[in-house]
């Protein structure tokens, strides 16, 4: 969004006209934009039609707070959900702080979070529109929105610091040797060596980047948002808890937490393909936790390269999908179809891992006919693929 268009959106002009476009006219966005044109100006309707976009793609994250917010393509893109900054937060309040300083503030999502607990925020943003969408979006909520370099705030102002800093993907010829496939701003060493080391901080960071990189006096949390890998939150300070390294699945029906305190995973055994087979939640096996839970419940690994556990027994546990498993063929297209062709299996989930296979150049293979349902996990054990028929289990 550039400066024009932000002035527009800001305008009261544009708020009244905002809150009248109703959800199901923007099915028909020619014919809304038609029907706008009519008494407003042309930028100001489609400016103020791309808000209601935003908006309505916002809800994902921020849910009914997304009808009061502005936001811009990148911001709304990099935001937090409600959900996870809400967490980050207790972190925070938990730890006593009364003052904290968001580097790199955005369009001010974690800040809004963080004001919601009663702590004192000021917001930092270089970016002149997003902080004034940040500005907007945090109004009533005491948070004092500065647009400034991060870089140049006296940390000594404040109890702590989080950031969220800016990412961008790398252009070719650029230098790759840094800790993710992202460029961040602020820095990632900046973070760590300067803010980290004077005050208890928080990074959010991408679930790609190694934390193995960092090392150090840092607890690290992966976040799953109903088995989607959202982000790599890293701590230090006051901020740590009693586990380094922690996995948090937020889901409709909880908030589950598991965790060690240690920095390194034990490694499962190799077994027989069991009665069910388990695939992790995402977070459990980025953060390496998938070790201890699998030894912690008696489960065996499949492949000591492919995140999946096998057992005879069943568990059950928020961490893991579960498949009863049928059958076990060798991955042979033309062997499977005539298997599911007599077993009426026409409705067929694929999953697979460690295979580079694409599920549904396979599923053409296929040709699957009959009404009945079933989950094919297309896996490998040391060198050889199989596949495995079965069903999950709620």
């Amino acid at each position: 969004m550039d400066k024009t268009t932000a002035e527009i959106i800001l305008s009261q002009e544009a708020l009244d006209l905002l809150s009248q476009i109703a959800e199901e006219e923007l099915s028909d966005e020619f014919e809304l934009s038609k029907k706008l044109r009519k008494s407003s100006p042309a930028d100001l309707v489609s400016a103020c039609i791309t808000q209601a976009k935003f908006r309505q793609r916002a809800e994902k994250k921020f849910g009914p707070f997304a009808s009061r917010m502005l936001f811009s393509r990148d911001g709304l893109e990099q935001a937090s959900r409600l959900s996870v900054s809400a967490q980050r937060a207790n972190r925070f309040a938990r730890a006593g702080i009364d003052s904290v300083v968001d580097l790199g503030c955005g369009i001010g999502g974690d800040s809004m979070a963080l004001a919601g607990l009663g702590i004192n925020v000021t917001a930092v943003e270089l970016d002149e529109v997003t902080s004034a969408l940040a500005q907007f979006n945090t109004a009533g909520l005491g948070v004092n929105v500065i647009n400034a370099d991060a870089t140049e705030i006296d940390l000594r102002n404040f109890d702590a610091a989080f950031a969220d800093p800016a990412r961008r993907r790398s252009g070719p010829g650029e230098n790759r040797n840094r800790l993710s496939p992202f460029e961040y701003t602020p820095s990632v060493d900046w973070l760590i060596n300067t803010v980290a080391s004077s005050i208890p901080t928080g990074i959010k960071l991408s679930p790609a980047d190694d934390y193995k990189e960092l090392r150090g006096d840092f607890d690290f949390e992966w976040v799953s948002v109903s088995g989607e890998l959202v982000e790599l939150g890293v701590y230090s300070g006051s901020l740590r808890g009693d586990n380094q390294r922690q996995a948090r699945l937020l889901t409709s029906s909880g908030n589950f937490v598991y965790g060690s305190p240690n920095y390194e995973s034990p490694t499962p055994e190799v077994g027989d393909i069991g009665k069910y087979v388990y695939e992790p939640d995402s977070s459990l096996i980025r953060s390496g936790l998938m070790g201890e839970f699998a030894i912690e419940n008696d489960l065996s690994l499949i492949d000591r390269s492919i995140a999946y556990l096998t057992s005879d027994k069943l568990v059950q546990s928020p961490w893991i999908k579960t498949f009863e498993i049928a059958e076990t063929f060798p991955l042979d297209s033309k062997l499977i179809s005539r298997e599911l062709e007599q077993r009426g299996i026409g409705i067929l989930e694929i999953k697979k891992r460690g295979v580079d296979i694409t599920p549904e150049e396979f599923r053409k293979k296929l040709k699957l006919k009959g009404k009945g349902a079933a989950s094919l996990i297309i896996t490998k054990r040391g060198d050889t693929r199989i596949a495995l028929l079965g069903k999950p289990i709620h």
